[in-house]
């Protein structure tokens, strides 16, 4: 199938090029670029106490949010079909089916939204989905090992297991952090195993992930933007001083977390390397006093270093634990987050709807971190109910305010392939092995459908929305992949979702309306039904004009952006 250039191409398709950056500037007119901090506000202190923890109601979090945006300058409240769509990518990674849809038009319930979200929340999607972006934001700051193809397949297994069965943040990241065993039996431990078991590393990324602390940098020396010293980034890697991790040949899972006898972190001298380096005491960042004073000294083993550390990261005293957890769903849920780059609360970044952000934290902290109670209280709220601001803004539309919710998101590699597979029935194929020969020992793994989706579009969700990058490989994906051109084909017998949908409907305003509705949840407006009918009857060829149809709904920007 080849898209024909006609009408259609020039006044329905909204290319996905062109659309990608009409959402490019929606998303980055409101954001501070990651490249540079932006000025410390004057009245936030450097260490700063951990929120009250308080509980509040969905009207407590709309009064907050009205005292930083007034109502009337909020979007309106979006439509039944855009929440909709919304909260399913949102809470289970994929638009909503047609059932799904005609289902929530037809409840005339006042507490219809309350109760999606309920139903949404209870679904074994919920977990599948959240697994899908830790686990990202945990693999894309991974070195790829030599020789070792990682399969992060397991972790997101354990994951969708713990969400879904209501275990809280605390004790999801103290696995994390704790964990040893073989990979494949152990997924919790695919953290310390895939980052090697390097203490640097794991010092940066349990900061960086867990706690939005950006120490890095401190690593070699001071940091230059914030208060870290180099002897606080080193004193945190010694927690992870005997600490194993060997990976095998090949297969990731197989990767084995264990620990050592003996052995002491030493921060390197920089000014001589063939020097031992000055023995560190494992100390958490905020020092120990977070909880009673006590260090887990030199000499104590991996255990109980690495159990201490998980105390002081998950502890109700630590100031950034619940700020940083809260920071990034709110991000996801509303476009942006309180702090941009989201896993950056540092000195050196301005902390937007400060009120909001420390309510919403202390709430977190007075469920015993409660992660489905989070996502209910925000997804019940009159702030989230309300629509995404889109298009260019003008001096009668101005540019939302900072901090402001109902951004537009780009949506992961997982929720295109998600998307595609619900608006198109686009198969996951997965070709087969290749066998190792004398010249390649290792070949990788075949890439399935959702494999290469997820290369063309799979991002860092610690990536502001600004910075999430836009290809030309994306585009060139959506408009001429083979396997999605096949999808597309609306041939008499090619047993596609369009070729069968065209043999039972005859009538082409319904055919019409359920493209709309399987690709982008919604109906069309009088408008583009119009041109799209009016193609169709152009082109004397029914079943080439819909192909027309479908491949202008699936390269639009609103297809892969979630509003």
């Amino acid at each position: 199938m080849q898209f024909r250039a006609s009408s259609l191409g020039l006044a329905l398709a909204v290319v996905w090029l062109g659309g990608a950056m009409a959402l490019a500037d929606d998303a980055a007119a409101p954001t501070a670029s990651s490249a540079a901090p932006t000025t410390t506000k004057a009245d936030r202190p450097q260490h700063f106490a951990p929120p009250p923890a308080n509980r509040i109601t969905t009207a407590a979090l709309d009064a907050l949010v009205a005292t930083e945006l007034p109502v009337d300058a909020q979007p309106p409240l979006s439509t039944d079909e855009a929440f909709l769509r919304r909260a399913s990518f949102d809470l289970v990674g994929r638009q909503p089916t047609v059932a799904e849809q005609q289902q929530f038009a037809a409840d005339s319930s006042l507490v219809k939204r309350q109760q999606l979200v309920e139903r949404l929340l209870a679904s074994e999607e919920f977990g599948a989905n959240w697994a899908n972006y830790w686990s990202d934001a945990i693999a894309y700051r991974v070195p790829p090992p030599e020789l070792t193809y990682l399969d992060y397949r397991p972790l997101k297994g354990w994951l969708a297991g713990k969400l879904n069965g209501g275990a809280p943040w605390n004790e999801i990241v103290r696995e994390l952090i704790t964990a040893s065993g073989k990979v494949a039996d152990v997924p919790a431990a695919t953290f310390v195993g895939y980052h090697q078991a390097n203490a640097g590393n794991l010092a940066a990324e349990t900061s960086r992930i867990f706690l939005g602390q950006q120490i890095l940098c401190a690593q070699c020396h001071d940091h230059p933007f914030d208060h870290w010293k180099r002897t606080q980034f080193h004193s945190l890697a010694a927690f992870f001083a005997r600490t194993k991790a060997k990976l095998p040949w090949n297969v990731g899972p197989d990767t084995v977390v264990s620990a050592a006898e003996k052995g002491e972190y030493r921060m390197p001298d920089m000014t001589d390397s063939t020097k031992p380096g000055s023995k560190m005491d494992p100390v958490f960042l905020a020092g120990d006093a977070i909880l009673d004073g006590h260090t887990a000294k030199v000499g104590k083993d991996d255990a109980e270093r690495r159990n201490r550390l998980a105390d002081f990261v998950t502890a109700k005293e630590n100031p950034w634990f619940a700020r940083a957890y809260t920071n990034r769903i709110w991000a996801r849920l509303m476009g942006q987050g309180f702090f941009e780059p989201v896993d950056d609360l540092g000195d050196s970044r301005t902390q937007q709807w400060s009120a909001v952000h420390e309510t919403l934290a202390g709430h977190f902290l007075a469920t015993d971190y409660e992660v489905k109670d989070l996502f209910r209280l925000i997804l019940s709220s009159e702030a989230y109910a309300r629509g995404v601001k889109t298009g260019a803004t003008s001096s009668e539309t101005p540019a939302p305010a900072e901090g402001a919710p109902g951004q537009p998101l780009r949506l992961r590699g997982d929720e295109v392939f998600a998307a595609l597979r619900a608006g198109v029935e686009l198969p996951n194929k997965t070709p087969d092995a290749v066998a190792p020969t004398a010249a390649i020992r290792f070949p990788p793994p075949p890439a399935s459908t959702q494999d290469l989706i997820n290369a063309a579009f799979g991002n860092d969700p610690s990536l502001s929305a600004a910075d999430a990058p836009r290809t030309m490989q994306q585009a060139l994906w959506m408009m001429n992949n083979e396997q999605l051109q096949a999808a597309i084909n609306a041939a008499p017998g090619a047993g596609t979702m369009l070729s069968k949908l065209l043999d039972e409907v005859s009538d082409d305003k319904t055919v019409c309306e359920q493209l709309y509705a399987r690709v982008l949840a919604r109906r069309p407006t009088a408008d583009e039904a119009r041109i799209a009918l009016a193609h169709v009857t152009e082109l004397k060829d029914r079943r080439a004009g819909f192909e027309d149809v479908l491949w202008s709904l699936v390269n639009t920007a609103e297809f892969t952006s979630r509003r």
